[in-house]
């Protein structure tokens, strides 16, 4: 697609470049180790085709890793998560946006995904500029040209989920070019450049088989059906027009048909090694890769375990997982127990969907694993406070074991993640936003918490079967073909490991139960969000307030015997007053991001602002 504008980006030149040092540390540990880019010559680099795919690794840093929302993923501002900003390193914006107050000056504090994205598809421009007459072998080039023809895909693809229409560049930036103003291209233009690239893509990577962790022609298929399905949805579809979902069914079963099955274990879907059968495109990590701190371990774990616990599920996230039935444990307020799932507000955690022991950590959760340190143990999620303590809870204890039976460490009335234990100083950790559950989603329990040199066995999964059967059946949904559109969810709930009963609703009930089990099976895969804004759904869900959660969980150990590790639990459930509040949501145009003002004054003000930020 020709590009319409003067090409623009950052003032920065293609030495620069090359001196950049951060390479694609491997899709998979038998990949080859790359070379620093400041050890070659720029000819090398775009001659040699060892080199060059070094080159090429470097730019799928610009997709960004879920687990950090100062990167672009959003999970800590959705109802699956709360966000404690006291945790947080960019904790200004997320506050900020949750208040409606995000703006073209400040949004740079929630993410700089603009600046991000276009220095990574300057990246890909350069390289195409490059390689004109090369010769590389045709065949090794035609593998890397189609990745990186996915990646720019990808990277416009993440530009105008956020902004919408954007600036499509297709050169790269040069200090001899007569002006750097540019101008927004149509959101229309944008999706049909990705929809283009990815073509591309598909095209050039027909017939290989690359190694676990690359972009493949699926991968590129899997783009293009995600694009079309979000150019259906009616954020960008306000007439919905049947076109746009008939296309998006088209590539959409592509994918589907494309020799993918659903892993039989959901929980190894995101430890080591990529279980490709199920996972289109995904990516593990090495020591060395990680981008940046430790990754999931540090985010999600537990604070009782010495850690920050930057994001914890609400009770609305934990009503989602209905009962292993088929029944919600709640009527849809949330708040009045449904009388025909023999849910008991009391014995909350029985008979639950499979998945929800499998991603969820609440009171009495494990025995799991924890490395931190020097420290290593087996123990229970103890989020437990005594219910009949003594004064300022002094033994002597009533828990009939005195020692933990699995690691001989010394036990208390309270539990070691209640606020108590952090009281008394026997855990550095404890922070003021807690809802009694924690993720366990994505922990790797066989290493500690925080470590640059441990090789974490997480992998993160950009695009799964799963996702494209629950995005098959929305499009029957939307084209009125509720049968088909059950049997794809239906496919999801029978997975073995899971084997939860058949979805049957139809209307309204049914497209409830599709974006609940959306949100159960993908969560924390950097989807959530974006599908709230994209079905324009994000009054009462991205707003939510007050945060609920558990209030208070009290532990009597009167009932317990020795060597029983738990007594009887007794749950209060509400508001969780630390949270800060969630402001209504204010209005459509808050389901497009601020351009960052200083983007704007580059382009000496040829880009226009989003409707609804205009000073």
């Amino acid at each position: 697609m020709e590009n319409r504008t003067k090409k623009y980006n950052r003032m920065k030149n293609l030495i620069a470049l090359l001196l950049f040092g951060v390479v694609f540390s491997s899709c998979n540990d038998d990949l080859l180790e790359v070379t620093p880019l400041d050890a070659i010559s720029e000819e090398n680099v775009f001659t040699d085709p060892t080199f060059l795919q070094n080159y090429v690794y470097n730019m799928y840093n610009g997709i960004k890793p879920h687990w950090s929302p100062g990167t672009g993923a959003y999970i800590g501002m959705t109802d699956i998560a709360v966000s404690a900003p006291d945790t947080h390193n960019r904790a200004a914006g997320i506050r900020q946006y949750l208040e409606g107050n995000i703006t073209p000056d400040n949004i740079t504090q929630l993410t700089n995904i603009w600046a991000e994205e276009y220095d990574f598809i300057r990246r890909a421009n350069i390289f195409f500029e490059k390689i004109e007459g090369s010769t590389i072998d045709a065949e090794v080039l035609d593998g890397m040209k189609g990745e990186v023809h996915f990646l720019r895909a990808w990277m416009y693809f993440e530009l105008i989920r956020t902004f919408g229409g954007v600036p499509l560049i297709t050169e790269s930036f040069s200090l001899s070019d007569e002006s750097f103003d540019v101008s927004r291209n149509s959101y229309e233009e944008c999706a049909q450049f990705v929809l283009n690239e990815a073509e591309l893509a598909i095209n050039l990577l027909d017939g290989t088989t690359p190694a676990a962790g690359k972009v493949s022609k699926e991968a590129a298929m899997g783009l293009k059906a995600r694009m079309l399905l979000y150019m259906a949805s009616p954020l960008n579809n306000p007439t919905n027009d049947m076109g746009r979902w008939q296309a998006a069914e088209v590539a959409t079963k592509a994918v589907i048909d494309a020799g993918f099955t659903l892993h039989s274990n959901h929980e190894e879907l995101f430890l080591q090694p990529l279980e490709t059968n199920e996972i289109v495109f995904g990516r593990t990590y090495t020591a060395g890769s990680r981008i940046p701190d430790w990754g999931y371990n540090y985010d999600y774990w537990p604070s009782g375990f010495d850690a920050r616990q930057r994001l914890m599920p609400t009770q609305h996230f934990i009503n989602m997982f209905q009962m292993e039935n088929g029944e919600y444990p709640y009527l849809p307020d949330g708040m009045t127990v449904n009388p025909s799932s023999g849910y008991d507000e009391q014995n909350p955690n029985v008979n639950r969907d499979p998945r929800y022991y499998s991603y969820i950590l609440y009171p009495g959760a494990g025995p799991v694993n924890i490395i931190d340190g020097s420290k290593s143990t087996q123990r229970l999620y103890e989020y437990w406070e005594d219910a009949n303590p003594n004064p300022d809870n002094q033994p002597p204890y009533e828990n009939p074991n005195k020692v933990d039976p699995m690691n001989n460490q010394t036990l208390f009335d309270f539990g070691r993640d209640s606020k108590t234990y952090w009281v008394k100083g026997l855990t550095p950790f404890h922070w003021r936003v807690q809802t009694g559950y924690t993720f366990r989603k994505l922990l790797d329990f066989q290493g500690p918490r925080a470590s640059f040199d441990f090789d974490y066995s997480q992998t993160t999964v950009f695009m799964r079967l799963a996702e494209f059967y629950l995005n098959y059946a929305e499009i029957q949904i939307a084209l009125g073909n509720e049968e088909l559109a059950r049997e794809y969810i239906n496919m999801v709930r029978k997975r073995p490991s899971v084997d939860m009963p058949d979805i049957t609703s139809s209307g309204e009930a049914l497209l409830r139960d599709y974006r609940n089990e959306r949100a159960i099976e993908l969560h924390l895969e950097d989807m959530r969000f974006w599908d709230l804004l994209r079905w324009k759904a994000a009054p009462g869900n991205i707003d939510m307030d007050p945060i609920r959660g558990l209030s208070s969980v009290t532990m009597d150990w009167s009932t317990a015997e020795e060597g029983d590790l738990m007594g009887t639990l007794h749950y209060t459930y509400g508001e969780v007053e630390e949270t800060d509040p969630r402001f209504p949501w204010p209005g459509d145009y808050y389901y497009r991001f601020p351009i960052p003002r200083e983007e704007i004054q580059r382009s000496n003000n040829n880009i226009q602002q989003n409707p609804g930020y205009e000073d």
